[in-house]
């Protein structure tokens, strides 16, 4: 727990640089909630400097009703004002000329039907042709000469031209005059005397409101963009680690995910503490009734947890995306969407008519929950007078659900988001590489750290496996061999050539096999440092089960190191090199096998494993705002170097690699040679017991290639290198030890020069000669190395090719040079053995065979197949292309087959799998 807490606080010092140091980033982070605030400080002015037409009356005089509206205009020519049902009835009648008389509405404005259903129809036939109608539907059969006292009646109003965007009167300036006649009449009927009804009408009073408070109409929709903008900003400098591999990087040393996502929560929590009470002190400020009125911890409590959400909102964006202008989008994206769902939701959460589980339903977006507390606090600020909310009121605003409801949903998807952006940080591949199950959460593996199996009981099974491995191996090879008997015409003449070196399909190099039993039987030597039993990686195409189409990264692979030994690890792209180191470093858990590092499994005893390892990726894990110094002090921390030794550990790296003048410079202003010798520095911190150098001086100039090199020699004092290049150069000078993998697998191991002599294709002489000697030298060298080529020839130079089962004589050879040099006209020669870039080739080449090899039987008649199958194919004609044959070498093939018609010679036979055009170009010479 001390050693999170100390990284924590590495990461939070890191953090709060980046922020001061990135001034513009963190300027627009603080000021945007200033800026929206002051848009609606700039719409109070304009609202204040039109008054009039803001005005809301508080009070309310009584006003009589107006006069009785009859036709309109814009209706059809035949406008009749109503229409009414059961014509001709005495006392209906009497009830419409009380009704014509006191309207003044001529009886040619009026229409009469007999029944309600002749009056429907009517109004159907004829639309917006009368204002209303009166249905009276009491029995005048049964009381022809009077109206009953259960009499009753309805006026229809017209009110279809309002979808035609026609606007009609007031639904009651129109029912009611109308309602009162017709009640007039009823009660002279009933009683006998007169009666005159009259009207007015009164709006309700109610409170002045404070119409120039932009926040009660604008303020959900700003401070909603304010938080989320700062969401965007936050989310984008966490996925910038992540698109430049620093999180990557950090965690292979052993920073935890705890102390990581810790930091950033910290540092973006401080942030949104800040913006919150920038919203409330300039709200405050600008006068905002919202600020004034309520009570602070109301409206504080409410942001400030909403603030939460941004920071678990940004941290759930930064699991979706791989880089930074994804992370932008996607914040976008919820911005405008919430945005939307804000003005549905926040009729569905008013309601309680609606059906309760979709408020809850909505509830569980927090932007929505906010915009209902928002409006709860501005509509209680929203009135001259009023006191607002205060904290002791939170549970008493019932609408719907109270303030304090608002809280605790708020803080309830907090936690929810929190936890899901933890779970897809794990199952989605990112920053740390690594792709956990689904249901990694239920493993118990995952949360105490070890392995469902020990590493003895793997090493047994290992045993078991390699055990049916050999069996099959031997069968295989077995029938191999009865079918080159049966397809070979001609006879072999030497077997120690590159093509049939034992790394085919079936049989493996003699050292691998040496490499792996050592493990297997525990023979190892107690100087070894580094222990790989196994190891396989498989990325799956299907999490639940196994397909032909799963990815075999790395291969059954054992190697060992022993202290004070540099391993130069050799393959080309897509060899499993960086997969092995990911899973040494502990950011890939391997499918199969297991390594210790210094005593420590990868699998129960990472966090020791990672505190004696140091690593160089290949790509710079530096931030461009800090400088060296503070790179190397973060990373000393981080290797849990003591506080008071922490100091000098920053002077003894910077120095090491010539940095010291420039260590208080920013890294953005470095080389990019410059930069990786940091990251060469980095790597050394600590004293690391396993240094892991992934191309550490890609992009040096020669001159600090050189550097590197003598600060990576002086490094392997007390120490294990693990060297990975494709610099062939590099790998031959600095390497007590290569291994060269190849398709996943360990193809071959040993030193350099072991290497050249077991799979190089021989020894190359180069010659100076004096000007018009070339002829008769070559002719003395085809006597005495008849198996040799010219591969390449000047005026004066002629460089030569010798096989290796020609070696032995070399020595004769070269002492006839020795005694006729001035007679044969040799200036001087030189003998050099094959280089490791073509042993690297041919071996790349075979696994490449290989690999199409088995690809061809797993994938026949598959579509995609045979297009994976097409790429292979070019990649092989890559490598052929590095073994072309020069000129010479086809002008010493002639020569050599018109020799062959004089006195005949026995050549060697090169096979299919041979991967060097001078064996063909021998082959077919001798056919």
């Amino acid at each position: 727990m001390k050693t999170r807490i100390r990284q924590t606080g590495i990461q939070l010092k890191k953090n709060w640089i980046l922020i001061k140091r990135r001034r513009k980033t963190t300027l627009t982070l603080l000021l945007i909630p200033l800026f929206f605030n002051f848009c609606m400080l700039c719409i109070k002015w304009s609202i204040d400097a039109n008054p009039d037409e803001s005005i809301i009356e508080q009070k309310s005089q009584p006003t009589e009703y107006p006069t009785y509206p009859t036709c309109y205009k814009d209706f059809s020519s035949g406008c009749k004002t109503f229409a009414y049902n059961q014509v001709g009835n005495a006392q209906v009648e009497s009830v419409i000329d009380h009704i014509l008389d006191k309207a003044d509405i001529p009886r040619t404005d009026v229409h009469g039907v007999d029944t309600e259903d002749d009056l429907n129809s009517w109004i159907f036939n004829n639309p917006n042709t009368t204002l209303f109608g009166i249905v009276f539907s009491f029995n005048t059969t049964d009381y022809p000469d009077t109206i009953p006292e259960d009499a009753r009646f309805y006026i229809q109003i017209n009110e279809s031209d309002m979808f035609n965007g026609i606007p009609l009167d007031d639904f009651y300036d129109i029912m009611v005059p109308y309602q009162a006649l017709i009640q007039e009449k009823l009660f002279e009927v009933y009683t006998g005397e007169a009666m005159e009804i009259t009207l007015s009408f009164s709006k309700l009073p109610h409170p002045q409101l404070r119409t120039t408070d932009p926040v009660g109409t604008l303020g959900q929709t700003f401070y909603f963009w304010a938080l989320l903008f700062n969401m965007i900003i936050m989310a984008g400098q966490i996925v910038q680690e992540k698109e430049t591999k620093k999180r990557f990087g950090m965690k292979m040393i052993g920073l935890t995910d705890f102390s990581y996502w810790a930091s950033w929560f910290i540092t973006d929590f401080i942030l949104i503490t800040v913006v919150t009470f920038i919203i409330i002190a300039s709200g405050a400020a600008f006068q905002f009734d919202f600020f004034l009125v309520n009570g602070f911890a109301t409206y504080f409590m409410l942001f400030w947890l909403f603030g939460w959400n941004v920071v678990s909102a940004a941290f759930l964006i930064t699991t979706l995306a791989k880089k930074t202008k994804t992370a932008t989008y996607i914040g976008f994206a919820l911005l405008c969407l919430f945005n939307i769902v804000n003005g549905v939701a926040s009729a569905i959460i008013y309601n309680e008519e609606i059906n309760r589980g979709w408020r809850i339903g909505f509830s569980f977006l927090s932007p929505v929950v906010f915009t209902k507390g928002l409006n709860d606090l501005s509509t209680a600020s929203g009135y001259e007078g009023s006191e607002g909310l205060q904290w002791s009121d939170r549970k008493d605003n019932a609408d719907v659900f109270s303030l304090e409801t608002c809280y605790l949903w708020i803080l309830m998807d907090f936690a929810i988001y929190l936890l899901l952006a933890f779970y897809l940080d794990n199952v989605l591949p990112g920053g740390t590489g690594v792709k956990q199950h689904p249901l990694f959460f239920l493993k118990p593996s995952y949360w105490k750290g070890v392995s469902s199996q020990g590493e003895e009981e793997i090493l047994e099974t290992l045993k078991q496996k390699q055990g049916v491995i050999d069996k099959i191996a031997k069968k295989n090879m077995k029938e191999q061999k009865k079918q080159d008997k049966k397809n070979h015409k001609g006879k072999v003449k030497n077997l120690n050539s590159v093509s049939h070196i034992n790394i085919s399909q079936y049989n493996e190099d003699p050292d691998v096999a040496d490499e792996r039993n050592k493990l297997l039987n525990k023979e190892e030597d107690d100087q070894t440092v580094l222990k790989i039993y196994g190891l396989t990686k498989i990325f799956r195409k299907n999490i639940f089960k196994s397909t032909i189409k799963d990815f075999k990264a790395v291969d059954n692979f054992y190697l060992t190191t022993q202290e004070e030994q540099l391993l130069s690890l050799l393959g080309p792209n897509g060899s499993g090199k960086t997969t092995t180191i990911n899973m040494l470093t502990g950011l890939f858990p391997p499918t199969q096998g297991f390594a210790t590092i210094n005593g420590h499994s990868i699998l129960s005893e990472i966090a020791k494993v990672r505190e004696c390892l140091g690593v160089c990726p290949q790509h710079d894990i530096l931030w461009d705002e800090l400088t060296a110094r503070e790179h190397i002090r973060m990373f000393s921390g981080l290797k849990n170097i003591p506080k008071e030794d922490i100091s000098q550990e920053v002077e003894n790296r910077l120095n090491e690699v010539d940095l010291l003048d420039v260590g208080n410079q920013r890294v953005g202003g470095f080389s990019g040679g410059m930069k990786r010798r940091l990251s060469v520095a980095i790597a050394l911190t600590g004293n690391s017991k396993v240094v892991l150098l992934d191309e550490p001086t890609t992009g040096m100039d020669p001159v600090s290639r050189r550097h590197v090199w003598n600060i990576i020699e002086k490094a392997k004092k007390n120490r294990v290198i693990l060297l990975t290049t494709h610099s062939m150069e590099e790998a031959d000078i600095l390497s007590d030890k290569i291994a060269i993998i190849a398709a996943g697998k360990l193809r071959c191991v040993g030193t350099s020069l072991h290497l050249k002599n077991k799979f190089g294709t021989g020894y190359r002489i180069s010659m100076i000669v004096h000007e018009g000697q070339i002829d008769n030298i070559k002719k003395v060298v085809e006597e005495q190395l008849p198996n040799c080529f010219f591969i390449g020839e000047s005026l004066v130079t002629l460089t030569i090719e010798v096989p290796r089962e020609d070696t032995q004589q070399l020595p004769d050879f070269f002492g006839y040079l020795e005694q006729n040099k001035k007679d044969l006209g040799i200036q001087d020669f030189s003998v050099s053995l094959t280089t490791l870039e073509e042993v690297f080739l041919n071996i790349a080449k075979i696994a490449a065979q290989e690999r199409l090899r088995n690809m061809k039987k797993q994938l026949r008649g598959d579509f995609i197949g045979q297009q994976e199958i097409a790429k292979k194919e070019k990649e092989l004609m890559k490598y052929d292309s590095k073994y072309d044959l020069n000129e010479n070498k086809e002008q010493k093939s002639t020569s050599k087959k018109k020799k062959s018609s004089q006195k005949p010679k026995k050549k060697p036979i090169s096979s299919s799998s041979d991967s060097d055009s001078s064996s063909s170009s021998n082959s077919s010479s001798s056919d």
